[in-house]
């Protein structure tokens, strides 16, 4: 089995409504994936915490960078990350990309104050802001995954020596300087996930030559990313590094349970994969 660490199911394009995420769902179940649900703020937080009871799985809950601007504190997200639910505190972090949705000023003071919650494992979002963010997060005792990595290795080393994990996605592939940055990682620093329905491996993509796996044919699949096309992340990093497949899913399913604890692991069982 393979647990997709960020799926985005608040999202109108991965489902537009409950028959739409039921199906996404069945897709999961049928490919053995489980879904974590991706909280972007408040409101989504709040919905991916109440899919995530009923669908048995977790979620994260926090706010995204791009939506620093819209909160003076951090009040109405305490009570969701406390959540049984909730694994992580997230998605948060910096997104120098997209300023014109909320400034550093705005981004920082959010960041921070999701921090000082102390929470015992965050969900990290880290854009063209590699050392501001190493220099707020060096001031914390944490865990956690830095997701959708598209950074340099050096900047991965030294988010590995922070003792973060790695989140990797087609997004991360796209050039061979990503594939190099994917062979060059220690397997237990790597966690998995589709950021669905974004960051699909698209044929143009430096990884996409090591994808096995065909969803094309599908018609729900053939243009968006969704959890069950997660394995196609497994079958990049075991082709692209000569490592057995089998003992690439393994170990990543080890890092995934590792980090996200009990709840997860509680999960896993439930859903009987």
């Amino acid at each position: 089995m393979l647990i997709d660490i960020a799926v985005n199911i608040t999202d109108k394009l991965l489902a537009k409504d409950e028959n739409s995420v039921e199906e996404v769902i069945r897709r999961c179940k049928d490919s053995k994936v489980l879904p974590i649900f991706t909280g972007l703020d408040h409101q989504t937080s709040k919905i991916c915490m109440n899919l995530a009871k009923k669908y048995k799985t977790v979620s994260t809950a926090g706010i995204h960078p791009t939506s620093s601007s819209r909160y003076s504190n951090i009040d109405e997200i305490v009570p969701l990350v406390n959540d049984e639910t909730v694994v992580a505190i997230g998605e948060c972090g910096l997104d120098y990309d997209r300023l014109e949705f909320a400034d550093k000023v705005s981004q920082k003071r959010i960041f921070r104050s999701q921090l000082d919650l102390g929470g015992s494992c965050y969900f990290f979002h880290s854009r063209s802001c590699h050392r501001d963010f190493m220099e707020i997060v060096s001031d914390y005792r944490i865990r956690g995954v830095v997701h959708s990595f598209t950074g340099s290795i050096e900047e991965a080393r030294e988010l590995i020596k922070k003792g973060l994990f790695i989140g990797i996605n087609g997004c991360s592939v796209k050039t061979l300087e990503g594939i190099e940055v994917v062979r060059s990682l220690p397997l237990e620093s790597l966690l998995i996930e589709t950021d669905s329905p974004y960051c699909k491996i698209r044929r143009s993509y430096a990884g996409f030559e090591y994808v096995t796996t065909d969803f094309s044919q599908q018609k729900a699949l053939k243009k968006k990313n969704e959890p069950c096309c997660v394995v196609q992340m497994a079958e990049v990093v075991s082709n692209a590094t000569g490592k057995d497949y089998d003992l690439v899913v393994e170990t990543i399913l080890d890092n995934t349970i590792g980090l996200y604890g009990d709840v997860l692991k509680k999960s896993v069982e439930r859903w009987g994969l």
